[in-house]
């Protein structure tokens, strides 16, 4: 009898999952909501591969935890971050999917490094790609806290005020903050993600 041998793509998706929502759900403690997001595995289909890469991050939606709670899971070196950032004055760009969801092929912003986050965000729209959001990108770095160490992150789907953009960088720990969004730094890259989705979308 032939043996069928396991879809090598579905597996790594299945394991960069599980190892994604043990993360989420301890700080949401909505097991039954994130696990509710697996099915919509199938529609990736494919691993995204290259330098700089995810496939895919699971964003947790939930109106009362703050950017300074999400922080808190943030760890490199041994210390945790910290948000200088009023929660109630950062908005998005685009229109957000409700509830939990996930960015597919997140590109974590090295291939954008040095240059201003006001044009990443027009690349992204000529590539078909979405400016990642503060909140995709501090779930990112929360599963991949190493990126920290290549480079800092601003996050141009979303402004603090009019005029600047979240970013996170570290210093003597990891710090979410805003900077100019005409700023380009060799340092910082901006983060993208090709879409988004989520369980009703």
């Amino acid at each position: 009898m032939a043996t069928i041998a396991v879809n090598t793509a579905a597996a790594a998706l299945k394991q960069l999952f599980d190892r994604q929502a043990e993360q989420v759900i301890e700080l949401s403690g909505d097991e039954a909501g994130i696990k509710a997001l697996y099915p919509l595995l199938e529609k990736i289909g494919k691993v995204t591969e290259g330098e700089g890469r995810i496939s895919f991050v699971i964003i947790l939606q939930k109106p009362e935890l703050t950017f300074q709670a999400r922080m808190e899971k943030v760890a490199l070196y041994g210390k945790t971050g910290a948000s200088y950032l009023a929660d109630n004055l950062v908005t998005n760009l685009d229109d957000i999917p409700q509830g939990h969801y996930l960015a597919v092929d997140v590109e974590d912003g090295r291939a954008m490094l040095d240059k201003n986050p006001s044009v990443c965000l027009k690349r992204f729209r000529r590539a078909r790609r979405f400016g990642g959001t503060l909140a995709e990108g501090i779930s990112a770095v929360t599963y991949e806290p190493w990126v920290l160490r290549h480079h800092f992150i601003d996050f141009p789907g979303s402004r603090f005020g009019s005029d600047f953009v979240p970013c996170l960088a570290v210093y003597d720990r990891p710090k979410l903050n805003a900077r100019w969004k005409g700023n380009a730094r060799p340092h910082y890259g901006s983060l993208s993600c090709g879409s988004r989705l989520a369980i009703r979308s």
